[in-house]
């Protein structure tokens, strides 16, 4: 996919609209997940995401030859998110993290049945709700988005070092949060 991909980004830099619906097919479901969870109203999401990817057509000029297309989109689709939500006067969520990734990433593989899964969606929110807003992004760029601590690095314009002990301190207060709210243990 990387050099099909890398090949579709060298064909829209050249203004072909069929190459750049194709890498819309390939991260709109991301895109859009990513905006719907900043925002938890869906036409604002397709809204941020639709504009977004306008936001990276125009800017195809810029885009740096070889670099991953995802993390790039998904930095313009952060700040343009934060630009509508602004004007709109529509806050900014704590991350929902419904995703079984997520799920995965806290307890393991310990949900045993979907009433067990929903009871530990709900400490997962609760537990968000401590962090600071710093670290639930972190925690929806790597989980809700599923980049990498590179990927996160391009997004956020932090050094790759930064994002992997704020992501590292980010789980360890989550999986603390987490704990309190068991009584104790997981």
């Amino acid at each position: 996919m990387v050099s099909c991909e890398t090949e579709l980004v060298e064909r829209s830099t050249y203004g072909d609209q069929m190459a750049f619906q194709q890498l819309w097919e390939l991260h709109h479901a991301v895109a859009m997940a990513a905006a719907l969870r900043m925002c938890h109203q869906r036409p604002l999401a397709e809204e941020i995401t639709q504009g977004a990817f306008l936001l990276a057509w125009r800017g195809l000029p810029r885009f740096q030859a070889g670099s991953p297309f995802r993390p790039w989109l998904m930095r313009i689709l952060y700040r343009h998110a934060l630009d509508v939500m602004e004007k709109q006067r529509v806050h900014l969520h704590p991350v929902s993290l419904d995703d079984v990734v997520v799920q995965e990433a806290v307890y393991g593989d310990g949900a045993r049945d979907m009433q067990e899964l929903v009871v530990q969606r709900d400490e997962v929110r609760q537990a968000l709700a401590y962090l600071n807003a710093e670290q639930r992004r972190v925690i929806a760029l790597r989980y809700g988005a599923d980049l990498t601590e590179l990927d996160i690095a391009r997004v956020l314009g932090w050094p790759p070092g930064t994002v992997k002990s704020r992501l590292n301190r980010a789980r360890e207060q989550l999986r603390r949060h987490l704990v309190e709210i068991r009584g104790g243990g997981l």
